[in-house]
């Protein structure tokens, strides 16, 4: 699921910043800028009645510039991710994004999000048989 979710995130990234190398979880030594970075920072899970669990995934996208205005860009950019990335979607599966914050340090815009989610799981369980009683006394 984790997965998933990631991908649309990367797809919509994609969508708003078409042509800007977007990188999952590490960024190579010689990297291209712009860039993005995507890092899934923590994970909170809890198990809920039967085969319910739900979860909170919380994200970190980071933002490498390259302008010769770097605050300027950084700003454009932070401004751009706040107000577009509410409800996020990729082939019908749609996901909204929750406590959205960010910080620049070092010149990296830090985009920091949360996902929630529900599941189901699809466990295998056994049925009832179907009882049969002697009744000739």
């Amino acid at each position: 699921m984790v997965n998933s979710i990631k991908a649309v995130v990367v797809f919509n990234l994609g969508n708003l910043y078409p042509g800007i190398t977007i990188y999952d979880e590490d960024v190579p030594q010689n990297f291209k800028t712009p860039s993005f970075m995507i890092s899934l920072v923590d994970q909170d899970y809890e198990k809920l009645l039967n085969t319910k669990s739900k979860s909170l995934l919380s994200f970190d996208i980071a933002y490498f510039s390259n302008q010769k205005d770097i605050k300027n860009d950084i700003q454009n950019v932070q401004v751009n991710l706040l107000r577009k990335f509410d409800l996020i979607s990729k082939d019908g599966f749609k996901i909204r994004i929750l406590n959205k914050r960010c910080s620049t340090t070092d010149n990296v815009l830090h985009f920091l999000f949360d996902v929630s989610y529900r599941e189901i799981s699809e466990e295998e369980f056994i049925k009832m048989q179907k009882e049969t009683t002697n009744t000739r006394i």
